[in-house]
């Protein structure tokens, strides 16, 4: 391969040897800091961290490969885009295990990284500093709600929900 099409095939390869490599650190050491850049359960909000925190390392390198009209703010962006499609979509398919959110996962990253090479690597509305702001922002949501996670909604875990239907004998 040459060209873009390798560097994009190299960032998506990356990402998701990221979120495996978490995924193992994961389930060997566990612990409040990994419990932030990694799924803890299958709720749509913790599963949309695997399209944050696993796209950092990909998103450098394929800026990094990238040439002059390559826009940061456009990584920044689908930073914000891929975790937001992660969640809908998982709260939309009642995501129950976890091959349906890997499978989902790798679709998510994979129309990521097309979005990016088509549109998003042009210059973006509002500027670098807005989608930089906006990005970090969600870092720091995903911190302050990994932390102390609401209840309901996108934060609840369909185990959870599926426990407490049953009806008791």
């Amino acid at each position: 391969m040459e060209g873009k099409a390798a560097r994009y095939v190299l960032g998506w390869c990356v990402t998701v040897v990221t979120g495996v490599m978490l995924q193992v650190l994961w389930h060997r050491f566990g612990g409040p800091i990994l419990a932030v850049l990694v799924p803890v359960n299958e709720s749509p909000w913790e599963l949309g961290k695997l399209c944050f925190w696993p796209y950092l390392p990909g998103a450098l390198l394929l800026w990094r490969m990238g040439d002059a009209s390559d826009s940061r703010g456009g990584h920044c962006a689908l930073l914000l885009l891929m975790p937001l499609m992660m969640v809908v979509l998982c709260a939309l398919l009642g995501v129950d295990s976890r091959q349906k959110s890997v499978l989902i996962w790798l679709a998510v990253l994979t129309a990521g990284l097309v979005l990016y090479a088509l549109v998003l690597r042009r210059c973006l509305w509002g500027g670098e500093l807005l989608w930089y702001t906006l990005a970090i922002l969600l870092g720091i949501a995903y911190l302050l709600l990994t932390a102390l996670p609401p209840m309901g909604g996108i934060f609840t875990d369909p185990a959870d929900v599926s426990a407490m239907l049953t009806i008791p004998v």
